[in-house]
């Protein structure tokens, strides 16, 4: 019975210490806690201390930055304030010259517009007095007795015939530009041919073919338009109408069918009118055509209009 009884002693023992092994191992344990503690306040307040620093330091640079940055402001606003002077004094030292300079090209514009009116004035005058002559020719014709034959000019083409009494070259003219105006063709053609037989070598004369041209060419009848249009040129080679009736000439000749004759005609206006306004039509015919919109070498002598 000896030994289950130190045994049993043994066990009452270690029961009882048990709570203070425990005790003790709590102890150690809460210890080591409060030394761990202990460390993590140390490392916050290190990076408290860190944390401090670098603001600081970044305090100092912002400062530093504001500072450049009021100084960068400064130089922009006084550079902007001489630039915005400079460019009043310049402004100030142009508008002066600059408005004389606008004012002389105004009148120099008006000194053109008024040369121009005066060169059409003087040569709507030109043209009445061209036909008071002829009607004062054609009276002192009519009041002389014609001979038999009429001689001819010293051109060798002979004298027109004295136009019917109270026929004046204005006043035909005027009255056949009238009816072509309003659309009576017929009267229109009839008064144009009138005036070539009695006044074929007036200002107007050259208008005159060439509006008949025009009429035939306005009732489709195109050969005869190309005829009259080459009348012009050949009879009036040197008038304001020349172009106008060599490009329509081509015009009348492409509506006719005749496409080869027509680009040479076309061809030749833009050799002969680079700049007139019709020379860019020329160029669409030829492209309309499927040619080369190239000039040619002019057939007939540029003549100085």
């Amino acid at each position: 019975m000896t030994a289950p009884t130190t045994s049993w002693k043994l066990a009452a023992v270690a029961f009882l210490l048990l709570p203070v092994l425990a005790t003790a191992q709590k102890r150690e344990d809460i210890l080591s806690i409060q030394r761990d503690v202990a460390q993590l306040q140390d490392q916050v307040k290190q990076m408290q201390a860190g944390q401090e620093q670098k603001m600081t330091a970044l305090e100092s640079l912002l400062k530093q930055a504001l500072e450049e940055s009021g100084k960068m402001s400064a130089s922009l606003v006084s550079l902007q304030q001489n630039l915005t002077e400079r460019i009043s004094e310049q402004q100030t030292k142009l508008v002066a010259p600059v408005a004389v300079l606008g004012t002389k090209v105004d009148q120099s514009a008006d000194e053109l517009r008024s040369l121009r009116e005066n060169v059409a004035e003087l040569s709507s005058r030109f043209g009445t007095l061209d036909n008071k002559l002829a009607d004062i020719s054609s009276a002192v014709r009519t009041l002389s007795t014609p001979p038999a034959v009429p001689p001819p000019s010293a051109n060798g083409v002979a004298a027109a015939p004295a136009p019917p009494p109270g026929v004046s070259a204005e006043s035909l003219y005027q009255n056949a530009f009238r009816d072509y105006s309003t659309g009576k063709h017929e009267l229109a053609m009839s008064e144009f041919v009138d005036y070539l037989k009695y006044f074929p070598q007036t200002e107007n004369a050259p208008a005159a073919q060439y509006y008949i041209g025009i009429i035939y060419d306005q009732a489709k009848q195109y050969d005869d338009a190309v005829q009259a249009f080459d009348a012009v040129l050949e009879r009036y080679p040197d008038n304001p109408k020349t172009p106008d009736a060599l490009y329509y000439k081509g015009v009348d000749l492409m509506k006719g069918g005749h496409r080869t004759d027509a680009a040479v005609e076309f061809k030749e206006f833009q050799s002969r009118y680079p700049t007139h306004n019709l020379a860019a039509k020329a160029r669409d015919h030829l492209r309309e055509m499927g040619l080369s919109a190239a000039p040619a070498a002019p057939r007939r002598p540029a003549k100085k209009q």
